[in-house]
């Protein structure tokens, strides 16, 4: 597996970028915000000069699994995601080494509609995998 991304919660994904990535760390680059209702959340992301990327993830509403984080620690670091060359093995791989499935596999807008699960490691963070771009013929 390849690291892809981190996760940020945040409550406006505008400002987030607008008052700290842009102008603290200089980061210019933010993607379009799509909204994901399958996710339950805003999403887009920014991309320092070094090529990291970073999701930011805003909810659309009370229901959506990112107000956990904004309520008990008012944002942060969300989840860590590497892209899975076997998704599915992958899974399995991670369930037999006591990784606990937060959700199911599904489909992600932000993602071009590949699937994506978000598991709690053994040491309790929460780790998304996205399953690999298929690659044609």
């Amino acid at each position: 597996m390849n690291f892809d991304h981190v996760g940020i919660a945040v409550k406006s994904i505008e400002d987030y970028f607008d008052k700290q990535l842009n102008t603290v760390f200089g980061v210019t680059q933010l993607s379009e915000i799509v909204v994901d209702p399958i996710q339950n959340c805003k999403i887009a992301f920014a991309t320092t000069t070094n090529g990291v990327r970073l999701e930011l993830i805003e909810p659309l509403n009370e229901e959506s699994p990112v107000n956990h984080i904004l309520q008990k620690k008012k944002g942060g670091i969300y989840h860590l995601c590497f892209v899975a060359e076997n998704f599915d093995d992958d899974i399995k791989k991670c369930l037999a080494n006591k990784f606990i499935a937060l959700s199911n596999a599904q489909p992600a807008i932000a993602f071009n509609n590949r699937r994506v699960i978000f598991l709690s490691s053994p040491t309790f963070e929460i780790i998304e995998l996205v399953e690999e771009e298929s690659k044609g013929l």
